[in-house]
């Protein structure tokens, strides 16, 4: 009796494991929980002007995917509607020091290690979002020497917080302005992302 009980209490929990399958599964909901640049690194610091305003341009670029690619990611993720939750990476993302954002190391990059590290950081509701599927962008290494723009595309079981897919991208920024050349580089792993499909499988 008591290996029967044990039995139906371990039913709805591994019902309710996400995969990374469940990426573009359309019965799971998707949280886009927008760009997370806490432990990126602007190189090489030298070519950096007006460094203490980075901080509004975190959430300047935040603001910019909120407003330009909302339709984008869930069409990309085969959804009807994609839940949005921009609160966990405003906070984080505010409590960088400025001071320590830019370094000469123009080849810097964050490990998948550093990665889940970061997710649990955020302190994600697990139960508002239980049984969903989230999505964050880590930003990595924005280094104007080069110049190349590193960026993560990290999906996450809630449930857990643990990565279930991470996919690192590197592109050349471009536009005109602070905001335009660093903030569009998000719109490459975004428009990517329906890509994924054929590796995740």
């Amino acid at each position: 009796m008591k290996k029967l009980i044990i039995l139906f209490l371990f039913i709805p929990v591994l019902a309710s494991a996400q995969t990374k399958k469940d990426i573009f599964n359309p019965d799971v909901t998707v949280v886009f929980f927008g760009a997370d640049y806490t432990k990126a690194q602007l190189t090489k610091a030298d070519e950096f002007s007006n460094k203490s305003d980075i901080l509004r341009f975190f959430v300047d670029a935040n603001n910019l995917i909120e407003k330009n690619w909302r339709h984008v990611v869930e069409k990309q993720l085969e959804r009807e509607a994609v839940e949005w939750d921009f609160s966990y990476v405003t906070k984080a993302n505010a409590l960088v020091d400025w001071q320590k954002v830019y370094s000469d190391n123009i080849d810097y990059t964050i490990s998948d290690e550093e990665i889940g590290v970061m997710i649990k950081d955020l302190n994600i509701d697990q139960i508002k979002y239980k049984n969903r599927i989230g999505v964050i962008l880590v930003e990595e290494n924005l280094c104007k020497t080069k110049p190349l723009a590193t960026i993560a595309a990290v999906f996450i079981n809630i449930n857990d917080l643990n990565p279930l897919f991470i996919k690192h991208y590197s592109l050349k920024p471009g536009g005109y302005g602070f905001l335009s050349y660093w903030g569009l580089t998000n719109a490459y792993p975004i428009t990517k992302m329906s890509k994924l499909k054929k590796e995740i499988q």
